[in-house]
């Protein structure tokens, strides 16, 4: 009996000395400092913020590409802390404007013969998907998604020359957009079909040459985030076409479908070339489609030029 108290008041003292000694710590270890110490995240790599303007010169069948842009914009943020992207949307007038101020972004996405490439430094853009046949990655830019033409016999609209004289004069070739409006402000009996394989709607995305390393890399990934699968099959949203072979427009608006599939192989011109040269391919389609022969075969030869350097 005697043997049994001596060891609990042993085992008692042994206890008591180590609250004594051993207390003070634990109760800093349970403290703020402690948990801090095993909860705290990495520290997120902060990058800031990246500037991508988009230059307005073509419109898709309905909505915004410039909104379209800012949701994936805001959707890559969350994904990426210390990273922020705004985008901003423009006019090509107001863009030339603020470029002569020195007031540049980033980044640009822009459709071709929009900007010149010395404005953007070369970059490795591997889309990581294949591309549609026609459309191909250049040293300072790469395709992200794309517009096109309708051909009617209605007469709604304005004729777009360059369009109309490729796909034989005939008939009246509209922007898609023009087309889109025409269906929604009035009522028309005309009926609409894919007016070739050419576009020059093709919207890239450059870097511009003054971004520094670390924010051009960030730029590369978000041109990896916008042509994912995911976020290309957003783009019927728009009534805007995909780059990717592996993505078509769904079965729900038939002249989108009918688009789509005309579009399997794209003609399309270089976007820098084009830049340099559409001024006189709209003058040339102009007065070729007035009969002037000299200017049609001009025309054509100047495209071909583009066309080439575009494939």
């Amino acid at each position: 009996m005697r043997k049994k108290l001596l060891i609990r008041a042993l085992t008692a003292l042994l206890i008591l000395t180590f609250l004594l000694y051993a207390g003070p710590r634990v109760r800093e270890g349970t403290g703020e400092g402690f948990y801090v110490q095993n909860r705290q995240l990495p520290e997120p790599e902060y990058v800031g913020t990246i500037t991508l303007y988009h230059i307005v010169t073509h419109r898709t069948y309905q909505g915004s590409v410039t909104a379209f842009l800012q949701e994936r914009a805001e959707a890559f943020n969350a994904r990426h802390f210390g990273v922020r992207i705004t985008v901003e949307g423009m006019g090509e007038a107001d863009f030339l404007e603020r470029l002569s101020y020195g007031r540049r972004a980033d980044m640009y996405s822009f459709f071709s013969g929009a900007i010149h490439e010395e404005l953007l430094q070369a970059a490795d853009y591997a889309p990581g998907a294949e591309l549609r046949e026609g459309l191909s990655v250049t040293d300072y830019a790469a395709p992200w998604c794309f517009s096109g033409y309708v051909q009617t016999d209605g007469g709604e609209g304005e004729n777009e020359p360059v369009a109309a004289l490729i796909c034989g004069g005939e008939g009246t070739v509209l922007d898609l957009r023009a087309w889109g409006d025409i269906q929604r402000d009035a009522e028309t009996m005309a009926e609409a079909g894919p007016a070739g394989p050419f576009t020059d709607q093709v919207c890239y995305l450059g870097i511009e040459r003054n971004t520094d390393p670390e924010k051009a890399r960030w730029c590369l990934l978000f041109y990896g985030y916008l042509v994912s699968e995911a976020t290309q099959r957003m783009l019927p949203a728009l009534g805007a076409f995909s780059v990717r072979p592996d993505v078509s427009c769904p079965y729900g608006d038939a002249l989108l479908f009918s688009l789509d599939k005309a579009y399997g192989k794209v003609t399309a011109p270089d976007p820098f070339l084009y830049h340099v040269h559409r001024t006189k391919l709209l003058e040339e389609a102009t007065l070729a489609l007035a009969g002037d022969r000299a200017a049609k075969n001009s025309f054509f030869q100047r495209l071909a030029i583009v066309i080439e350097a575009g494939t």
